[in-house]
């Protein structure tokens, strides 16, 4: 995939969706209760894959910028965090931070030295992500934004 077919696509998954809801739109209308909510114990939240999505897409950034990958230790924390507290300042924190690292990805698959073939995994991982958060809502009640 060409860089501009690749940026058209990472524009349209936010905006207009590719295959479901857009994802500027797919958090909108849910509570914090509705975000920290697990189906089972050991399974992910909203908040979770959130979390795990944002951290992948900062790992990736700084990797891209020559940066250190993080340690093992902070994987394992950082990946699928639990929120400390489901307030709704902690979630408008988190949709806040998940927006301003669409833009990050975005600024960055549009610099020249970015390597497309391994920035766009990206697409496929979050898309992955947007079908389980679509679940999700629908288990909590929530439809699915058009």
């Amino acid at each position: 995939m060409e860089r501009t077919e690749l940026q058209k696509r990472w524009d349209e998954a936010w905006e207009s969706g590719l295959w479901a809801a857009p994802w500027k739109k797919l958090l909108e209308g849910l509570s914090p209760e509705d975000a920290a909510w697990s189906p089972q114990p050991q399974r992910h939240s909203i908040w979770q894959i959130v979390n795990h999505m944002i951290f992948w897409r900062e790992e990736a950034i700084r990797r891209f910028n020559a940066g250190q990958p993080s340690t093992d230790e902070e994987i394992a924390r950082r990946n699928f965090e639990s929120p400390a507290a489901p307030t709704q300042v902690a979630w408008s924190e988190t949709t806040a931070r998940f927006s301003a690292s669409q833009q990050r990805v975005r600024s960055t698959m549009a610099e020249a030295k970015t390597d497309i073939d391994k920035i766009r995994y990206l697409l496929a991982h979050d898309m992955y992500h947007q079908g389980q958060v679509a679940y999700l809502r629908a288990m909590r009640g929530k439809p699915t934004p058009e």
